[in-house]
């Protein structure tokens, strides 16, 4: 009939009738009227995806100030480089090379803790528990020593935002402060990426929200409440890969997850020497599953060039700094060790050693890379993630199989050359996290390609992500725990059995030992917990039937508006 309104054909997932499980109406076909929801759409995006944000953000920040109360000082990963990198930033000794000599309070330098490992009485030395640190004498903080950093030549500009705690505190309370500092930088960061998931999630499935959580390894919360830029390096990598798939291949248009990618690639390419690398591989990869269509609209964009010209100011910096500083390649000189071997029976260790090393070191092995958790729940966390990746990449065709290739084939090459590298010189480099700033993105993308083509039905990634968030998540609270007991009571073996590693440590105890955290560790176990309790109820909700972030994604509301 001439003049006769039609509904357009379903063409999409939902056909006409029938429910949409992350909707309380059927979908009919029609566009609905934006003119009576315009005040409310415009208030969405603050509520919604706020209160996801705020969740994600406090279950990341508990867990990682669990860390920051949990470890001695030296505990996490080359700290006491950090701290005293930062303390001599904050101070304005802003040297460029990486012989420089920093001079710092006495307080910073106790028995037990150096620059040097065998300045270190735990670095490396399971059997040894916390109790060889000494604590500083009085009027320590007053009194200065000269002492060297194998941080000293990094990019100031972490050390300059945490660092200050140091300088008003040069106690182990201020190495406190600075980890939680870090702590707030990484998860809100990571809190971004989950939420920008949340949103991507309506209509596809809770598999968006999966990748990002499967990328958030217990590795990554070890970082978070460390003074270290790597907790930050892997965190804005997550944001990256996670804003860049919604931008380039969702089609979201929010100019909040654009400033997410924003801030996370301008952080990328300033924390550490290899952040310009990743970022260019993400945009690479990514593009590459991206329209021609959508890449020039973009490039049409003020807000877009605005963010893009920011984020090439930043990398010019990081690059000149890497000029400056002389970073380029791997470090000189390590631990050096007898044990390497040449030629074929150097690669033979590499494939059969050192590789299965560095890839349990994405997971399941905090600290210096030395302290296992056990080793059921590091499979089960790989189980997880590697039923994702084959289930993608045997259905989703040629160009997404490329993509995850590049990310995860990248990733081990760049471990493998410089582990080779390194044992040229008499010692080993690499471990797994160095590469997770661009390992994460193959889980991200995978989650988001399985629930946007359909690959996993619905109610198979609800079922599915709620078995696999009840046991993941809780595994987070075992690594802290049983990081805990390596320094409050030590293995009873410098290599403990990852299978029977209970059976490896005088007590499972962690409120007490020849060493506990401050308060008794009480702090660090309620913390550990209200997290693990925060991220779960994240998860649950947003892979139940009505999810935290509710709504359309903001590029659909922001097209009702126009089109009213």
């Amino acid at each position: 009939m001439a003049g006769e309104c039609r509904p357009p054909p379903a063409t999409g997932r939902f056909r006409p009738g029938q429910v949409d499980p992350y909707d309380e109406q059927p979908y009919t076909g029609l566009m609905p009227s934006a003119a009576p929801l315009r005040p409310v759409l415009r208030l969405l995006p603050r509520s919604t995806g706020a209160r996801a944000f705020l969740v994600a953000f406090l279950g990341f920040f508990l867990l990682g100030a669990a860390w920051s109360v949990a470890l001695p000082y030296d505990g996490s990963p080359d700290e006491f480089r950090h701290v005293v990198r930062a303390y001599g930033v904050v101070d304005g000794q802003i040297a460029a090379r990486a012989d420089a000599q920093v001079t710092v309070p006495k307080s910073l330098v106790p028995p037990g803790a150096g620059d040097a490992d065998e300045d270190s009485c735990t670095r490396w030395k399971l059997d040894v528990s916390a109790a060889c640190l000494g604590s500083p004498a009085p009027g320590d903080e007053s009194r200065r020593v000269v002492t060297t950093s194998g941080a000293a030549n990094y990019n100031p500009l972490y050390y300059a935002v945490i660092g200050w705690p140091l300088k008003l505190s040069p106690t182990f309370g201020g190495v406190i402060a600075a980890r939680l500092l870090t702590c707030l930088l990484t998860s809100a960061l990571l809190a971004g990426a989950a939420a920008v998931a949340v949103r991507l999630a309506r209509g596809r499935g809770p598999l968006v929200l999966g990748g990002v959580l499967l990328a958030v390894t217990p590795v990554v919360l070890n970082l978070a409440g460390a003074v270290n830029p790597a907790g930050p390096e892997i965190a804005a990598g997550v944001a990256v890969w996670t804003a860049l798939i919604a931008i380039l291949l969702a089609g979201d248009d929010s100019k909040w997850t654009l400033a997410l990618f924003g801030l996370g690639a301008g952080a990328l390419v300033v924390l550490r020497e290899l952040g310009i690398g990743w970022l260019v591989a993400a945009l690479v990869v990514v593009a590459f599953g991206a329209r021609r269509e959508r890449l020039a609209e973009l490039a049409r964009r003020p807000a877009v060039r605005l963010w893009a010209a920011l984020v090439a100011a930043a990398a010019v910096f990081g690059a000149a700094w890497i000029l400056l500083s002389t970073q380029g390649g791997i470090p000189t000189a390590g631990k050096t060790t007898t044990a390497i071997p040449q030629g074929t029976a150097l690669l033979v260790k590499e494939l059969t050693h050192r590789v299965p090393f560095y890839t349990s070191g994405l997971v399941g092995l905090t600290s210096y890379g030395d302290v296992a958790i056990p080793f059921p729940l590091t499979l089960a966390w790989f189980a997880a993630v590697g039923a994702l990746l084959i289930a993608v990449a045997r259905r989703a065709g040629w160009r997404v199989l490329l993509q995850l290739a590049a990310i995860v084939g990248g990733g081990y090459v760049f471990l493998v050359g410089a582990d080779l590298q390194a044992a040229a010189g008499g010692w080993w480099f690499s471990q797994g996290r160095y590469a997770l700033p661009l390992l994460v993105g193959a889980p991200i993308l995978a989650g988001y390609v399985a629930a946007d083509r359909g690959l996993v039905t619905v109610p198979r990634q609800v079922s599915t992500m709620r078995w696999a968030v009840w046991v993941l998540i809780p595994t987070q609270a075992v690594a802290l725990w049983i990081t805990m007991l390596r320094y409050e009571h030590a293995f009873t073996s410098r290599h403990p059995n990852l299978f029977f590693l209970f059976s490896q440590t005088p007590s499972v105890n962690p409120f007490s030992g020849p060493w506990t955290p401050p308060g008794a560790a009480v702090p660090a176990v309620l913390l550990g917990v209200a997290g693990t309790v925060a991220l779960l109820t994240f998860a649950l909700r947003a892979t139940g039937p009505g999810p935290i972030s509710d709504v359309d994604s903001v590029t659909i509301r922001e097209r009702y508006i126009r089109i009213s």
